[in-house]
């Protein structure tokens, strides 16, 4: 009897544990998306700011310095301009920062955000069959700063932002993605 519960138990756990492979089906939804990634016409903007959370991110939040609603681990950009931009071959990205400057180096001080326009040094789209999701990777300098961008976006056309830079701590940003209206301009340098 004890061998017997033993073996339902292992079963039961191998089989509880086991991952899954389930494949997502296209939707008209994230066809509707693919097509836009395809045509490398599209806008991304974000609702959520998630920084490292470090002493200073910390210290601005006691001092009462984040928006509405914001905490030290999510901080609502609801209401702030902000965006990356797809068109073609050129990215127009304008995203607020929060977080710490790791490196010295001359910074511009009306321009504390992510601030890029221009054409990427690498730009990859790479799309995951099961689960369709589509992740966009560029790489791109501003001055002698370096931002390195993986977006992830989702079928139903929600979106993940994450940016390692050569000067400051990493954010992540949560968002959506929409289709790049026509007095949406991608700025070139």
């Amino acid at each position: 009897m004890k061998i017997n519960f033993f073996l339902v138990l292992v079963a039961g756990f191998l089989i509880g544990c086991s991952s899954t492979n389930k494949v997502v089906e296209p939707t008209v939804q994230s066809e509707a998306l693919e097509a836009l990634i395809s045509e490398r016409a599209l806008k991304i903007e974000c609702e959520w700011a998630y920084p490292l959370p470090t002493s200073s991110i910390t210290a601005a939040a006691n001092y009462g310095l984040l928006p509405q609603g914001s905490n030290v681990s999510g901080i609502n950009l609801i209401g702030n301009t902000n965006y990356i931009k797809i068109k073609g071959d050129k990215i127009s990205m304008n995203l607020p920062y929060y977080g710490e400057q790791q490196m010295h180096g001359r910074i511009d001080r009306k321009q504390t955000g992510l601030v890029f326009d221009g054409v990427p040094e690498r730009f990859e789209i790479i799309k995951n069959e099961k689960s369709q999701q589509h992740t966009i990777k560029f790489a791109v300098q501003n001055g002698t700063e370096v931002y390195n961008v993986v977006v992830t976006l989702f079928p139903n056309w929600g979106s993940s932002v994450n940016i390692n830079t050569s000067h400051r701590t990493s954010i992540r940003y949560k968002g959506y993605a929409t289709e790049l209206e026509k007095n949406d301009a991608v700025v070139s340098n």
